[in-house]
């Protein structure tokens, strides 16, 4: 049988931990191809709103309701390495309202407490009854005949009857989709090469009218405040 030596062991393991936490989207070729882009102390960030409709083909159609997707891209400056973290950024809705980036298992946590009750099904009743014969004698010796019925009833479970069934909502299996906002997050960690992804913003109960918003990038005691124009 053939060895392999630990320290070879050791860097497979490291780069099969490294491909498995490989998330994110490619970045656009510069910042300048965003629709927003600020430069801070070690990095440019770029920044751009994501269509309700373009996050219904991702994620279900409840999530799309619930939150805002932001996708945003570190470049970092030449020479220079960021630690880049998803708590890093909020997303500002009118004057008051802040909010932070949800992990994509929050996301499907919130969305799977929303989901409806499995549809119950109502008890149909299936009744039958036959004729039965008898024979005997009465009292005064003479042969009588005798003819009664008996019901048997039986219970299943089913649909009530006259009624049809009502589709079950479409069923998301939450892994697959906790996976897949997964896989579009922003990656996090220390990186010196441009990096992009998602950030998933709770929406507020009434989000402001006519109000912009505003991704805040604070990092290291400076603030980068970038406009968002909508879809």
């Amino acid at each position: 049988m053939r060895l392999i030596p630990v320290a070879c062991f050791g860097a497979i393991l490291l780069v099969t931990f490294a491909l498995a936490a490989d998330t994110g989207i490619p970045p656009r070729p510069s910042a300048a191809d965003y629709p927003v882009s600020k430069p801070a102390q070690t990095a440019t960030i770029g920044a751009s709103l994501v269509p309700a409709n373009q996050v219904k083909k991702l994620l279900p159609e409840e999530i799309s309701k619930k939150y805002i997707v932001i996708e945003v891209a570190v470049y970092p400056q030449a020479g220079s390495s960021v630690d880049v973290a998803a708590l890093d950024f909020a997303l500002k809705f009118g004057p008051d309202e802040i909010r932070y980036p949800s992990t994509p298992k929050d996301v499907v946590a919130v969305w799977k407490e929303d989901q409806p009750p499995a549809p119950s099904h109502g008890t149909e009743v299936h009744g039958s009854t036959g004729v039965t014969y008898g024979s005997g004698t009465d009292a005064t010796g003479r042969r009588t005949r005798s003819v009664g019925a008996d019901q048997e009833v039986n219970g299943t479970i089913g649909s009530t009857p006259g009624t049809q069934d009502t589709p079950p909502p479409p069923q998301y299996d939450p892994y697959v989709v906790e996976a897949a906002a997964r896989q579009k997050a922003l990656p996090e960690g220390q990186t010196a090469k441009p990096v992009a992804g998602y950030l998933y913003f709770p929406a507020p109960p009434k989000k402001p009218k006519k109000a912009a918003l505003e991704l805040r990038y604070s990092k290291d005691g400076e603030v980068v405040t970038l406009s968002l124009p909508a879809k």
